[in-house]
Order: structure tokens, then sequence, then C-alpha cells
């Protein structure tokens, strides 16, 4: 038995969902998933060959890979087994990221009715300690959302709040909220003697105290990430959670919706399905009364959802304006069906491609190295948006990760910083004033501008960003990846003058929603 909060940890961010979900379902149309090891394996491949999941040899030929990809679609309520034919279907909630509404809003709506109990908690397999009676993610943005915490670190998170939370009643806030100040007068210190043998592995039982202490604060950093996938919160320059002050009255409707646990009656021979169907709303929905009898499963249909799943894996990772025939040739290159089948597939099919190319970019912008090369082609693909000829060249020794020319006669080198708070440091600074813009000058005399894109930048980036012009006499400027979309998102309204794009890349400061709006 778990004796603390617990997730699937084998994606420990959000951002694949969509492709995810889409991959198991067209391995599980018309098939049943459990005990069926072939229909696993190609799961494994499916997410192997998008980029999901490690390539090379398997150890394990049972396919307990591709299970903990099902417990993570199925902790998150998008999908749920049918009682009378044990087929895997999906959530009204899976069914619309599938059919490409934002993700964002169906999946903050997910995490914020996530429970314990569930159908996922009482899993033999996860068996969560039934002391818990939460919807962990809503306790935690209460805690964020109370004066006398503000801000959360995994420490505290992986100590206190996913250990001692076991409840919503206004005691069990209180308590934990009085052991969070105690911890950060006196530290470990306020730790009970016998903490290990309270939270043991399920596996292996006691363990020492640090191991005890890191595996705890991994389970937080994964609460974190998720909750980093709503765009609620951020995390300051210590890593610790604080709600976005924008966000404070999104968080507090949250709070105050007057919502419930919901029961799980694991008893009733329908009690899983139902509890998981209702989890499974999305947001504005109240019932769902689909019947699935009778339905048959045919070519056309794969085809179509196949179809339908590479155009959401592509808008996730670059900006699609609009259906154009390189697209369409990309994607029956990739599927293997006819220029004239993806058209048909895609016929009447408008997902909202911009908020699942700017839910997969935000995540990318804070990804670290995990997703580097894939933030800077995703921003390369955002300057070809913008009209810009746009060249990765990330890839090569002493070069900027992309090289942007202007219609206009101007043209610019950009580094992406996968960082929450970026600072140019001495050896980036050295970089672009030594490497970058000399090499490209000799080669590209309209170069008037140098970028830096990240998730956040340091007090002092300003003063950065002068000094390299005053080194090398060539403008420039950083911008959030949160404004470079919007910056996009301004385009698409009414397109831009590269004019006005020169002067405000050549700005020599960061680039701001209000500069933005000003255009």
């Amino acid at each position: 038995m778990i004796n603390n909060w617990q997730v699937p940890r084998n994606k420990r961010k959000l951002y694949p969902v969509v492709d995810v979900l889409s991959l198991f379902t067209l391995q599980t149309l018309g098939d049943i998933w459990s005990n069926n090891l072939n229909r696993q394996l190609d799961f494994e491949e499916e997410l192997e060959r998008y980029g999901l999941k490690r390539t090379g040899q398997r150890r394990d030929r049972r396919a307990g890979g591709a299970r903990t990809y099902e417990a993570w679609l199925f902790n998150l309520g998008l999908i749920f087994k049918e009682t009378n034919t044990d087929l895997v279907r999906t959530t009204l909630a899976g069914e619309a990221l599938l059919s490409g509404q934002p993700p964002v809003p169906i999946i903050t709506n997910q995490l914020m009715k996530l429970q314990y109990p569930s159908p996922y908690s009482v899993r033999s397999r996860v068996d969560i300690n039934n002391r818990f009676q939460i919807r962990p993610f809503r306790f935690l943005l209460r805690l964020l959302a109370d004066n006398r915490v503000r801000d959360l670190s995994k420490e505290e998170i992986g100590r206190f709040v996913i250990t001692e939370g076991d409840n919503e009643t206004t005691a069990c806030f209180e308590h934990v909220v009085q052991r969070i100040v105690s911890y950060r007068s006196n530290g470990d210190g306020v730790l009970p003697t016998d903490f290990d043998e309270r939270y043991p592995s399920s596996t292996t039982g006691t363990r020492l105290r640090a191991a005890t202490i890191s595996y705890l604060e991994d389970i937080a950093n994964t609460f974190i990430n998720y909750l980093e996938y709503t765009q609620l919160i951020n995390r300051n320059p210590k890593g610790s959670i604080y709600i976005i002050p924008g966000s404070i009255a999104k968080v507090e409707a949250i709070l105050s919706d007057g919502t419930s646990l919901r029961q799980l009656d694991k008893n009733h021979p329908y009690g899983l399905e139902n509890f998981q169907r209702n989890y499974g709303l999305g947001p504005g929905q109240n019932r769902d009364n689909r019947n699935f009898g009778g339905q048959t499963v045919t070519d056309s249909l794969y085809k179509q959802r196949r179809i339908r799943s590479d155009l959401l894996h592509i808008a996730g990772t670059r900006p699609i304006a609009n259906y154009t025939a390189s697209l369409v040739r990309e994607i029956a290159e990739s599927t293997g069906y006819s220029v004239r089948e993806v058209e048909d597939a895609l016929d009447g099919f408008r997902p909202d491609t911009f908020s699942q190319f700017e839910a997969s970019y935000m995540n990318m912008a804070i990804s670290g190295t995990e997703l580097a090369t894939e933030f800077e082609r995703a921003t390369r693909g955002i300057f070809q948006q913008l009209g810009f000829n746009s060249e990765h060249v990330g890839n090569h020794a002493l070069h900027p990760d992309i090289f942007v020319e202007s219609p206009s006669n101007f043209s610019g080198i950009i580094d992406t910083k996968a960082y929450r708070k970026y600072v140019i440091n001495n050896d980036h600074r050295n970089r672009m004033v030594n490497n970058y813009i000399p090499s490209y000058q000799r080669l590209h005399e309209n170069l008037e501008f140098f970028m830096y894109i990240a998730d956040g930048f340091g007090s002092n980036i300003k003063s950065q960003i002068q000094n390299i012009n005053e080194r090398t006499n060539i403008d420039g400027s950083v911008i959030s990846a949160r404004n470079l979309i919007r910056l996009l998102q301004r385009n698409y309204a009414r397109e831009i003058n590269h004019y006005n794009l020169r002067l405000l890349f050549k700005k020599n400061s960061a680039i701001t929603m209000t500069d933005i709006d000003s255009i």
C-alpha cells in the first residue's frame, strides 16, 4: 500500500499527452487492451517512433512500459474500460483532445477533478491508502493562495503535503500549513522519528531517511510539473512554485466552484466505469450518455484517426496557420496513405492548431536539455510564420541556434535557452561577441540584430544586452516564449510589417507585451 499521494511517473510532464492518447487510441480501436501483449508492444513501438519513449532493445518483453502509459492516461481521466466488453474507450475529455480542442483548459479541468479514492488509486498495483480523501491539485492551489504559505518547494510538498494532506477539511488544511511554517523555521528537525516507517517503498519496504526523502521529493516534483502545464503557476529562481499574478482570479474561481469529491462505489457492477466516465467529462459537460453497442471499427475509421493523429503531432512541434500542399504531402509520407486519402481524412477537421502549438512551446521553454533541440526547431517555425527565411543552424559548432533573414533585407541570429530565468553569463556573452556575430557579419552584410528567447529572464538582462551591443555595434533584444507566441498570434490577426519587426528586434532590451500591442 502506498501511504502518500502518487501519480504515474513514466512521463513526468504533460506536454505529450495528446500524442500519447492519439497513439494509444489507434492501438485499442476495437480491441481489448488487457492481456493483449502484441497490442501493447505495438503501442511501445509507436511511442518510440514519435520520440515519446526511448528507443532500443527492450529488457521487458512483457510490455510493462506500455501499461504504465495506459495508467498515465487512465489516471488523468482520458480513458475508461467498458464493463460489459472490457474494451478501452476514450472519455469525453479524451475525445475533446483528439478533436483538436485547446489542451490546456481540458487538462486543467482534469487535474482539478483528480482525486483519491479513484479507479486508479484502488488498482492492485497502485493501492493508495484509503485514508486519502482529497483532490491533490486543488489542495496545492489552496495552499499557494494562503498568505501564510504563498509558495511551495518540492521539499515542503514531499515532506508534508503529499504525506499529511489526506482530506479537504479545514482541520487538515490548517495542520499542513502549520507543518510547513514550522519546517521553514526548524528544518528536518520537525520530521517524526518514525518518518521512514510511515512512508516505506511499496515494493522494498522501509528505506534509509535520505532515500525516503528523495523518493517523496521526486513525486512532489512530478506534481509540480503537472501543475505547471495549467499555466496557473510559475517557479521562482529557487525552484519554489507560486501562483502567477495574472492567474489569481482563475485560481479563486476554481477553489470556489462549489464542487466536492465524487463517490466511488467499488461494489456496484458499473461503479468504476461510471466514476471514470463522470471524471472524464470535459469543461461544461454534465453527462456521458454514449452507447457503444454494435460499433464496428472499419479501415476507413482507422485511416482517419491515423491521419488526424499525425496532424495533431505536427501541430505540437511547429505553428500551422493553414493546410498546405506540403503539409498534406508530409502527412502522406509519414502515414503511407495517398495525398487524396489524407485530404479526405482532413476534410472538415479543423483543430485549434495554435493552442496545440502554444501548449507544447511553453513546455519546451522550461524543459532544460530535454527538449532543447525541439525548442530551437519550433522557434524556427515561428519565424517562418512571421515571414522570415529561417534556418536551424544550432547543430553546427560555434553557431547560434537560428539564422533568420527578412525579405526587407535585414537578418538576425537567435539563441534559444530553455531556462526559466535566463541570464547571459560570461561564456554565452563571449560566444555571441567573439563567435556568432563576427562570423555572421562576414557571411551576411545585412546582419542587424541578435536575440535570446527563454521562458523568462534575470533582472539584469537589459544591461547584459546593452553590453553586447556596445562591444559589437549590433542591436539586440530578448523575448519570453510567452510573448513570442503572442507576437505570432498578433501577426495571425493582422500581418505585421517587417519594418516594425526590425525596430522591435533592435530594441536593446526585453520585448514586452506592451511593445507587441503597440505595433
